[in-house]
């Protein structure tokens, strides 16, 4: 079989994979039982139970079987497709990416005795049966690999590093014995591969583990390897990972490098916009430790504030600067907040940004930010997004901020206790303000004509209630004798039954049995 098949191919050329192309076959093949420390002797007596052919290994005829081999490789499209551009000189796929570096230039001296029969010029398309079982069928393994007609095996390809691809599925895991092997494999055996390996599901976990325990030199092929790739790494499903990883181990030198490269090629903000590239950069800020980093990445950031703010990726990269970094830090950042303030409080994420500023910035940003959210008080307490802002400012109860809100709600407050969300402000006044500033809210309440529509409407009506919670003396009173005159009307609506109800409940007056 071995003379027929060297004599079939000898003018042409096969380019093998890594040892993971291969590693269906082996089970098949009852793969041994191996120790935790590397069998090169076992491994090659598995590899020499491998046949390779290129051509129907049921023709004798020398040249019918070049021409049938060319015409099958290009019409079978379950042919197992290896890549191109390696060749077996190269040391990159094949056998030998089982074996360690130590142990490959032994190798080199058994290339020629068993695959010399594969020539020396590139194809694209190889087959590879079993021998002993060319006769099964996809009946008989279901589950593991898709065989065609003739016994060969199909469906599986390759890569143009030579590893096999599909190893990111959920079917596809490496098998215990390849485990034991990799185990013993150093960085230094995979350098040129990484960043293939960084993209794929499996290879990335594989790479992760390797870079906990890595030396500072391996630490250094990793960065180099990597380096001009991490932008295009920090948004990869699988390579994201591998890129905070490398984050987490190089050193303060070549973190600054990193966040050159990101800023180099413009992507900053558009990578902090991005689900996964936002995770990557918020690894990268954690392990700032100089205020070069800091400055470079805010003077960088800056210009993008108002679309990180609107983002719902990007408002956390913005949230990590104001909570970790100081006000000098972020002043360019601030400034830019409060050019934009209506913008950014109507919007869903970044009225949470705007709150997080009016946290923990102070001084003189902080003023003007405030001055800011009062000037546009009256469109932000009825805006869905808006109105917790203002909620907000007042919950901080800064004394001259809260006079400066009422003033500005002078006059709207009927209608805003009309509006589902301007209702919730007028509510908010009542509670954390004074009882002097209460009692002034309700009285513009009593005094308006159409007071008695607050009780039934839908909103309105949890303004009358809180009003009976927070009123007192003569205020109260003023308000039981509205709910009282208006009880025969209320009893007939669904909001107004929810007003006598609490009056019930909470202050003991049940205004039904009265009627």
């Amino acid at each position: 079989m071995e003379k027929d098949l060297r004599d079939g191919v000898s003018s042409r050329s096969v380019s093998l994979g890594s040892p993971s192309s291969l590693r269906p076959l082996y089970e098949q093949l009852e793969p041994p039982q191996t120790s935790s420390c590397f069998d090169q002797t076992l491994m090659l007596s598995e590899f020499s139970r491998l046949s390779v052919s290129s051509s129907s290994h049921n023709n004798n005829n020398n040249n019918n079987r070049r021409r049938s081999s060319s015409s099958s490789s290009n019409s079978n499209n379950q042919a197992l497709y290896m890549g191109s551009g390696y060749d077996l000189a190269n040391g990159v796929g094949g056998v030998d990416h089982f074996l360690p570096c130590s142990f490959q230039l032994e190798r080199e001296n058994q290339r020629v005795g068993e695959f010399g029969h594969l020539g020396g010029a590139y194809t694209n398309f190889l087959e590879i049966f079993v021998p002993e079982r060319n006769q099964l069928r996809q009946r008989e393994y279901p589950n593991r690999l898709s065989w065609n007609g003739n016994g060969l095996v199909s469906d599986i390809s390759m890569n143009s590093c030579g590893l096999m691809d599909g190893l990111g599925s959920k079917k596809s895991r490496f098998p215990n014995w390849l485990k034991d092997s990799m185990n013993c494999w150093s960085l230094k055996d995979l350098r040129g591969m990484m960043l293939y390996m960084a993209q794929n599901q499996q290879w990335s976990r594989y790479l992760q583990c390797k870079m906990d325990g890595c030396t500072d030199e391996e630490k250094n092929w990793i960065f180099m390897e990597l380096i001009e790739h991490v932008g295009k790494l920090m948004l990869h499903p699988f390579g994201n990972y591998v890129a905070q990883k490398l984050v987490e181990i190089c050193s303060e030198h070549q973190r600054t490098q990193i966040l050159q490269k990101v800023i180099e090629t413009n992507s900053l903000v558009h990578m902090c916009l991005n689900n996964l590239g936002s995770r990557s950069i918020q690894k990268l800020l954690k392990h700032f430790t100089t205020q070069q980093q800091i400055s470079l990445f805010m003077y960088a950031l800056s210009p993008g504030t108002l679309a990180l703010c609107k983002d719902l990726n990007g408002q956390h990269v913005i949230q990590h600067c104001l909570m970790h970094f100081s006000d000098e830090d972020n002043m360019h950042l601030l400034n830019e907040v409060a050019n934009n303030c209506l913008k950014i409080a109507t919007d869903r994420s970044g009225c949470c940004v705007l709150q997080k500023c009016l946290k923990h910035c102070k001084g003189a940003l902080k003023e003007r930010l405030v001055a800011g959210i009062i000037a546009n008080a009256l469109l932000l307490a009825e805006d869905q997004y808006g109105n917790y802002v203002v909620q907000y400012l007042l919950e901080l109860r800064i004394q001259q901020v809260t006079k400066d809100l009422l003033r500005q709600f002078k006059g709207s407050y009927f209608i805003f206790s009309s509006n589902k969300f301007g209702s919730n402000v007028v509510e908010k006044c009542l509670v954390e303000t004074v009882e002097e500033h209460s009692a002034s809210i309700i009285i513009e309440l009593l005094t308006d004509p159409k007071c008695s529509m607050l009780l039934i409407d839908p909103y309105g009506n949890f303004v009358i209630q809180k009003a009976l919670l927070v009123s007192k003396g003569y205020i109260r009173n003023a308000l039981l004798e509205l709910v009282q005159s208006n009880s025969p009307m209320m009893t007939s609506n669904l909001y107004g039954r929810k007003v006598l109800t609490f009056c019930q409940k909470e202050l003991n007056i049940n205004f039904r049995t009265r009627c």
